[in-house]
């Protein structure tokens, strides 16, 4: 094996890692972004107006879905669908 070959090799190696490395720390993404628990735990919230401040905060707080092309469906039952 010469050393292009090494080499090539090499950058593949590390390439796959990285991927590895930010599937299993998934960084910042929706880092931030409110989760269900979140939601959820507005319901132990007594005060309404302190309610409607959480509320506002996370709903403010919401990543932003992009979809070029197509319609995006998604029905009660959790099903989602992408049409294209």
């Amino acid at each position: 094996m010469d050393n292009i070959s090494k080499a090539i090799l090499t950058v593949i190696a590390v390439a796959l890692c990285a991927i590895a490395f930010k599937l299993y720390f998934p960084g910042s993404s929706f880092a931030g972004a409110p989760t269900f628990g979140d939601i959820r735990a507005l319901r132990d919230i007594q005060d309404p107006k302190q309610r409607h401040e959480k509320l506002m905060k996370l709903m403010n707080s919401l990543p932003l879905v992009r979809v070029q092309g197509g319609q995006v469906d998604a029905d009660v039952s959790g099903n989602v669908s992408i049409d294209n």
